[in-house]
């Protein structure tokens, strides 16, 4: 029997390309705050997510909420795994990028991949955590170790505005 690190090691190299895919597909889907507009992009993180297999709760976060923070519209997501009594582990992302500006030579969203690197809004802060949450998620359920506590990964879509819908939208009670 090999050990925890390689069994999540073997992981990591078996769904490697899965990931690269799973991240170039959230990368692709714009979400620009402002203008703010990002419950269609959660709701295509949600499905892609969905795809891995994992359970993604949806928490659409009040219009006036989403308004008075400068936003048109966003919905939080969580994804949410027990493995049995113990503590709670939570990891936060935002799914929002500030809007790409002028300057680039890649499409910001086409998730280029160039000598093993890929371009666009997101691809490095913070969607790739998205990505990199996800995967951590499935590896630890992979590998079957025994563990105790619930892992928590929250998806916000209002970083870019200052978090305030985030808090008012996003419960963690399950």
């Amino acid at each position: 029997m090999s050990s925890v690190e390689d069994r999540i090691a073997a992981f990591v190299e078996r769904e490697h390309g899965r990931q690269i895919d799973y991240l170039a597909g959230i990368v692709k889907i714009p979400s620009d705050n402002p203008p703010g507009d990002c419950a269609a992009a959660a709701e295509a993180a949600a499905r892609l997510t969905e795809g891995l297999g994992l359970v993604v709760e949806r928490h659409p976060v009040p219009r006036d909420v989403v308004e008075a923070a400068g936003m048109v519209s966003a919905t939080n997501l969580i994804v949410r795994r027990r493995f049995g009594d113990g503590p709670v582990i939570a990891l936060n992302a935002h799914g929002d990028v500030v809007p790409p500006g002028t300057g680039w030579t890649h499409d910001p969203y086409g998730a280029e991949i160039v000598d093993g690197w890929m371009y666009g809004r997101g691809a490095a802060v913070s969607k790739s955590d998205f990505a990199t949450y996800a995967f951590a998620l499935l590896a630890l359920e992979a590998i079957e170790a025994p563990l105790a506590g619930t892992v928590e990964l929250h998806f916000t879509y209002d970083e870019e505005a200052g978090a305030r819908s985030a808090r008012n939208g996003c419960s963690t009670r399950g």
